[in-house]
């Protein structure tokens, strides 16, 4: 679920507890009691959308950003590289192709 809304539209702690019928503290102590947080796990979720999307296909890094709702690529590129330790373009040299 969380992965449409990242792609369809800016996702929130709101939008999602408001689609899971609970209060955004509620959604935030469910996670914490996961050992994670929203901003934790939507990063984690645009991570593995941004390494599928390199990897399978030839789209440019700046649609990428676009898709996954980043205003300005180099947002998205500090972030990837913050997430992998690669720039989006290293990291798809290294990886396009692969499946799995």
């Amino acid at each position: 679920m969380l992965q449409l809304d990242l792609i369809r539209v800016t996702c929130s702690a709101a939008k999602v507890a408001s689609r899971y019928a609970v209060s955004r503290r509620t959604l935030s102590r469910h996670l914490t009691a996961e050992g994670t947080s929203f901003r934790q796990l939507s990063n984690e979720v645009r991570c593995e959308i941004a390494c599928m999307l390199l990897a399978n296909s030839d789209f440019p890094v700046s649609q990428i950003a676009g898709i996954l709702n980043y205003a300005e690529t180099s947002a998205f590129t500090r972030a990837f590289h913050r997430w992998t330790g690669q720039s989006p373009s290293a990291w798809r040299r290294t990886h396009q192709g692969r499946t799995g």
